[in-house]
């Protein structure tokens, strides 16, 4: 794996997401690596602006390096403009058995659809911190979409990219709200 600095491409999220607000897009960008042996995605990582990471590289540098990556960007914008969108893009084989199980459970989830970490853990026959542990290590958010996953509590949001507060959060929060009109617009 590659040292965290470097990434095969960096996108903008204001880029390939018009419609999330402003203030929370302009703050984050989309590191991708790319796994060569496996010809897959082996990892989408959220930046936020505040980390040392190199500036969002524009789509055409994407798809002049390497068009299966292009693929990617092209990917992402089609679910950022219709979150029913099913993505076709090959993924690097999870870590681990349990991660395995955890990518499958999200994958099957329905656009608009929840669940708590307490009921995954439930259905993965497994204890929520455990769940909430690889959740944290889901290496491709958004195309596995952990951000489905809430708390029981009162405040449901309580965790999304290893962020307990701030523009992460906020990304889930636009994230699920999105999904929800989708889903309730289909309903």
């Amino acid at each position: 794996m590659k040292p965290a600095a470097e990434f095969d491409a960096i996108l903008a999220l204001a880029d390939i997401a018009p419609e999330c607000p402003a203030a929370v897009a302009r703050q984050i960008s989309l590191g991708l690596r790319w796994n060569p042996e496996a010809n897959a995605l082996a990892e989408l990582v959220l930046l936020n602006s505040g980390s040392s990471h190199a500036a969002a590289a524009k789509a055409t540098v994407c798809g002049a390096r390497e068009p299966l990556l292009e693929n990617v960007r092209q990917e992402l914008t089609a679910w950022f403009k219709d979150p029913t969108h099913a993505f076709g893009l090959p993924l690097a084989i999870p870590r681990t058995a349990f991660q395995a199980r955890l990518r499958q459970f999200l994958l099957a989830m329905p656009c608009g659809a929840t669940c708590t970490y307490g009921e995954l853990a439930q259905a993965l026959q497994s204890a929520p911190r455990a769940v909430g542990q690889a959740l944290g290590s889901n290496t491709l958010p958004l195309i596995v979409p952990c951000h489905r996953v809430i708390s029981a509590g009162k405040n449901r949001l309580t965790g999304f990219n290893h962020a307990r507060s701030g523009v992460m959060l906020d990304l889930k929060s636009w994230l699920l709200q999105r999904e929800s009109g989708i889903a309730n617009a289909h309903a």
